[in-house]
């Protein structure tokens, strides 16, 4: 009886959404939303609409920022599971001298602690003008989460982890989850709506999209290394 009647549940579920697709433009077909006039307001509105002199970031934090709100929860979560997944019982610094014990290459430690800091700068920059320019919060943040792997391989994981303080990781970590309720807010107090923008590439749109960016970038580099660092400790 239960059988049937989930089964019943899903097709009534799945109608609508058979006859949402059934009524859908061809894939590839130029009558799609996208090539009428979906495109062309992005290009000719953008600006105007969502406040980012970058068409592809007022896209991802304005017209579809319920999405991208989605995407970092999403991620956030999948670092959680994988840490309580991986949640060892061996003692830590066992694991960390463990991990500690491969070979050293004295040049390609010399070069990354060289390199380190203008790396570190250009993920920075990145994250912060990618408002105006290519780049952003998942752009930056993929760069320095690269340079903390980098560090830990090449030079010692106790400096890498210098860098994210483990009392702070926690926050760090959800970082970008809390900039998209914190935009959202600021944005239902402005506009009425959650995750709504001001009209126009005023101050407090510029400002709300450079906090949603840094978020991004700070959350996204923080999951990055504490998935790494954590399969460390299982290994």
């Amino acid at each position: 009886m239960k059988r049937a009647l989930v089964i019943v549940l899903l097709a009534i579920v799945a109608m609508p959404l058979l006859a949402a697709m059934a009524a859908m433009p061809r894939f590839g077909s130029a009558e799609q939303p996208a090539y009428t006039h979906v495109a062309k307001r992005y290009l000719e509105r953008g600006v105007e609409e969502a406040g980012a002199e970058n068409v592809v970031t007022g896209v991802i934090l304005n017209y579809r920022g319920f999405d991208t709100n989605g995407e970092v929860t999403v991620i956030f979560t999948a670092c959680a599971a994988v840490i309580a997944v991986l949640a060892g019982s061996r003692n830590r610094q066992d694991q960390r001298e463990a991990a500690s014990s491969v070979p050293e290459s004295l040049v390609v430690r010399y070069v990354v602690r060289l390199l380190a800091p203008f790396i570190a700068l250009f993920a920075l920059y990145v994250v912060l003008f990618g408002e105006v320019s290519p780049g952003g919060g998942f752009q930056g943040g993929t760069v320095f989460g690269a340079l903390l792997i980098v560090m830990t391989v090449a030079v010692s994981r106790n400096q890498a982890e210098r860098l994210l303080p483990l009392r702070i990781r926690p926050w760090l970590q959800i970082a970008g989850p809390l900039s998209f309720l914190a935009v959202g807010t600021a944005g239902v107090v402005l506009t009425g709506w959650y995750l709504g923008f001001p009209q126009g590439a005023t101050a407090a749109t510029r400002l709300m999209l450079m906090v949603l960016e840094f978020g991004i970038g700070v959350g996204g580099a923080t999951v990055i290394a504490s998935i790494f660092w954590r399969l460390g400790d299982e290994a």
